[in-house]
């Protein structure tokens, strides 16, 4: 006759498992109970990183270069970035570089690509637009245009230089994505490194710069 599956102590009830009365069968059933709880708690764990997977792979920003030269004689040259991922983009750097060595400015740029001198280039530059770099949020989609020259409104010798200077352009860039994951990329194919934290690049581009 099998054991009750309650057994009256001094402390009071204490439930155990019924057996079978057969010694070898009640630890092929205990051995099985341990392994089929042992594979269902597998299985949620793998469950769990799918799902953290999955929303990571439905919020994955990707940020690459925007670099416009319109064949329209009126239009205007831009460069910047985009967001062409599926989740929001957290831009934490930037960098332009002119002929591979990091520029600081447009100005900066301007002096080097143009042959503007340092008093021309402190000047306003009719033309000539920009707009903060970092620290800012891009949804899917959405285009960040950092610099603008207008070639309406712009002196045409620098529109010939600047139009030159664009092919000789490259981008660095850090972003993260909503649950700060962060990639380091020259924003160009679709190559982007994991890093943990975004470093602090040596020169960044900041458009107002003073140099």
């Amino acid at each position: 006759m099998s054991e009750p599956p309650v057994h009256m102590g001094p402390e009071g009830p204490h439930a155990h498992p019924r057996k079978t009365g057969q010694a070898r069968l009640d630890l092929i059933l205990a051995i099985s109970a341990v392994f089929i709880s042992g594979v269902s708690l597998y299985v949620a764990i793998e469950h769990g990183k799918t799902e953290r997977d999955l929303v990571a792979a439905n919020s994955w920003p990707f940020l690459h270069q925007t670099l416009s030269d319109p064949v329209d004689p009126d239009g205007d040259m831009t460069f910047g970035y985009m967001n062409a991922g599926v989740g929001p983009a957290k831009v934490k750097s930037f960098e332009v570089l002119y002929d591979g060595a990091p520029v600081s400015s447009v100005r900066d740029l301007l002096q080097r690509c143009c042959g503007l001198s340092a008093e021309d280039a402190a000047k306003p530059i009719k033309g000539l637009s920009h707009d903060v770099t970092v620290e800012r949020v891009l949804r899917p989609g959405e285009v960040a245009t950092i610099v603008t020259l207008n070639r309406r409104e712009a002196d045409p010798r620098l529109v010939s230089r600047y139009h030159d200077a664009m092919l000789h352009l490259s981008f660095r860039g850090c972003y993260c994505s909503v649950f700060d994951e962060c990639w380091t990329t020259t924003l160009l194919g679709t190559e982007a490194t994991p890093v943990k934290t975004c470093p602090k690049p040596a020169t960044p581009f900041e458009p107002a710069g003073g140099r």
